[in-house]
């Protein structure tokens, strides 16, 4: 009967003895190399020919319900030899709006972006378009797509 008492005891311990391990070797070195490598969005690069030929991408909101208004938050990464920023935007429809801080973008740097989609009145799926305006370069054209219950 007491080796059955021994036998728990001693699996419990082992058990303990392997989570201490583990908790261990995760430091917080190990937390903040997992922070930084968490997704942060979307990232578009701009690239030396995104500027000199402009270029285009596509985000996609997903399924949506009517009346929802959905936010979308992204990054513009300068991936080109020179600093750019965002002179202005123009778009196609009144249910998009993009935000994003009228500073430079140096060379490596990024800049986070919020876009708004206003589903009201809108069933079906929607493609919507917003011109980038990039300073020393051709714009940068984002397709905006839903699809709206």
């Amino acid at each position: 009967m007491k080796r059955l008492r021994i036998l728990p005891r001693f699996a419990t311990a082992a058990a303990l003895t392997a989570l201490l391990t583990l908790a261990a070797g995760c430091g917080p070195s190990s937390l903040k190399k997992a922070a930084s490598a968490a997704p942060r969005g979307k990232i578009i690069e701009i690239s030396d020919s995104t500027l000199l030929h402009g270029a285009t991408d596509t985000i996609r909101f997903g399924r949506l319900h009517s009346g929802e208004i959905a936010v979308l938050r992204f990054h513009l990464h300068n991936a080109s030899s020179r600093p750019t920023a965002v002179v202005s935007t123009e778009r196609s429809c009144g249910c998009t709006t993009l935000e994003a801080e009228a500073r430079p973008i140096a060379p490596g740097q990024e800049l986070a972006c919020s876009l708004t989609f206003d589903s009201r009145g809108e069933y079906g799926w929607q493609l919507k378009l917003i011109d980038v305006s990039l300073a020393g370069g051709r714009p940068l054209r984002l397709f905006i797509e839903a699809d709206v219950e």
